[in-house]
């Protein structure tokens, strides 16, 4: 009720204080590369009974038995996670059907075509074991050791030689033309996948680096095209072992009958859809095949499967420091376990409704005592705003019906390890 005793609605992108707030856990884990990941929960464990303090923090329960017991298992009981990569490879079997069926192309074949695609790991060692990155690997060397060589006998500084050597390897053909593959083959890619551009730019950089460091360093040029050769090999094995995008249940998953079946299943609907529809527009004629092909992989108990592909981790974008902020999202399929609206108490609720958890946190500034201010002995900790807009599990609100709920609170992270490596 306002001043003049009208009747206001609350504004749902403002959230209203409560009495009685609700607190959470939440995990965090920082790598040695800066990525953030949201964890739902981790076990610390001891590498070895002879050093109790050498632990290890491991998110892959297949891994307990190779480790010392007992340990200590953190859990966060309010996040659970579905895998939103088995639901866009499945939409990806549906809308490529639909394409296919709309433009009178054979609907079914379009789909196997996304089955075929969809072991990404598989697609990406071809590339990093491949002919063209691995001459890529030769040009950037030669092509940095000439450059910085060059460079270097011309009386150049250090920066100077640096960045020939960054350039001619960079623009060598032969990595060009890596690259240029790369680009393509992450443009087509069903699922997205950094890791092809990100080969050839460290193999790039490491020839380049080691061939600048080896000039400045006054060595022959032997020496550095050795070194620089030595540095981009370095950069292919790291390419050739670099962690899977996907998870464990991704990879089970599209090897199963049910993911195995969705072509055929998303194809037939996709094609009597456009059959049914008789005439329209290519669009139009899509958006019904489309609509089909998602309805029967629902009728046929596919994407119910693929809700119940969990992940114990979530990639975050963002820093996590002082000032910095974090944001990702959390997706939990409707038929998921544990969805709030499938739960004992209604078991006629067969299925539930998709949600998505949008969270964002911007940490306070480094001014007075949050750089990692100390809260006691051997324990750091950061604070800041904690925000999550949820979609699925209230009716969009606003006049553009384009709001989730929004929860807002404050946040304290307390630092509990070092380790910057999961699993090992």
């Amino acid at each position: 009720i306002d001043a003049a005793n009208n009747v206001v609605l609350p504004d749902p992108a403002v959230t209203t204080p409560v009495s009685t707030p609700a607190h959470i856990r939440i995990i965090f884990h920082v790598d040695s590369l800066g990525q953030v990941r949201l964890l739902k929960s981790v076990a610390v464990l001891s590498r070895s009974t002879n050093n109790p303090s050498d632990l290890a923090l491991v998110t892959d329960e297949t891994l307990y038995p190779n480790f010392v017991s007992p340990g200590k298992r953190i859990s966060a009981a309010a996040f659970d996670f579905g895998d939103n990569q088995v639901i866009q490879i499945l939409n990806q079997v549906a809308a490529s059907a639909a394409t296919a069926a709309a433009n009178g192309a054979n609907a079914t074949n379009a789909a196997n075509q996304v089955l075929l695609g969809a072991d990404v790991d598989a697609r990406y060692a071809a590339f990093v074991s491949g002919t063209i990155l691995n001459n890529a690997v030769g040009g950037a060397a030669v092509s940095a050791k000439n450059g910085a060589v060059s460079r270097k006998n011309a009386g150049g500084t250090a920066l100077q030689v640096i960045a020939d050597a960054y350039s001619a390897a960079t623009n060598d053909a032969r990595v060009v033309t890596a690259r240029t593959n790369a680009l393509a083959l992450q443009a087509s890619s069903f699922v997205p996948d950094n890791r092809y551009a990100a080969a050839v730019d460290a193999i790039a950089s490491a020839a380049a680096n080691a061939a600048a460091a080896s000039a400045n360093s006054n060595l022959t040029a032997a020496v550095v095209g050795s070194n620089a050769t030595n540095a981009a090999l370095a950069a292919l094995t790291n390419a050739q072992t670099a962690p899977s995008i996907v998870s464990p249940g991704y990879k089970s998953f599209i090897a199963t009958s049910t993911f195995q079946s969705s072509a055929q299943i998303a194809g037939a609907a996709a094609a009597s859809a456009v059959a049914q529809a008789g005439s329209g527009t290519a669009s139009q004629l899509q958006a019904k095949a489309n609509s089909a092909a998602l309805k029967a992989l629902t009728d046929a108990k596919v994407f119910a499967a693929a809700d119940g592909v969990v992940v114990n981790e979530v990639l975050m974008g963002g820093t996590l420091a002082a000032s910095g902020a974090l944001s990702g999202s959390i997706y939990l399929g409707a038929s998921h376990p544990t969805n709030p609206f499938r739960h004992r108490m209604h078991p006629d609720h067969t299925i539930g409704y998709p949600i998505t958890r949008n969270l964002s946190i911007q940490f306070d500034s480094a001014s007075g005592t949050n750089a990692f201010q100390t809260a006691s002995f051997g324990v750091d900790k950061l604070t800041g705003t904690y925000r999550e807009e949820i979609t699925g599990l209230h009716k969009p609100l606003g006049t553009a019906q384009n709001i989730g709920l929004i929860t807002e609170g404050t946040i304290t992270l307390n630092r509990l390890s070092l380790v910057d490596t999961l699993n090992q």
